[in-house]
């Protein structure tokens, strides 16, 4: 199963996607301040953290398999 291996996240992975949802939802939080709405700011910050961090992850996949070991060659 290719697609069950696509799901499951590494130590790395989780540790970049926790950084970037501390980092979406704390920014969603300072806009919200300013725009006194800091509830939907915060939501949407953490929203779209995830999202980032996720399509960060699986490009960074996709690069990883695509390299070539040169010395192998």
């Amino acid at each position: 199963m290719e697609w069950n291996d696509k799901l499951f996240l590494s130590d790395d992975e989780i540790k970049i996607l926790s950084i970037y949802l501390a980092y979406g939802v704390g920014i969603g939080v300072l806009i919200g301040l300013f725009l006194d709405n800091i509830q939907l700011c915060f939501a949407l910050g953490g929203v779209m953290s995830v999202v980032v961090s996720l399509i960060k992850i699986y490009i960074n996949k996709i690069r990883k398999s695509n390299r070539v070991n040169i010395n192998k060659l």
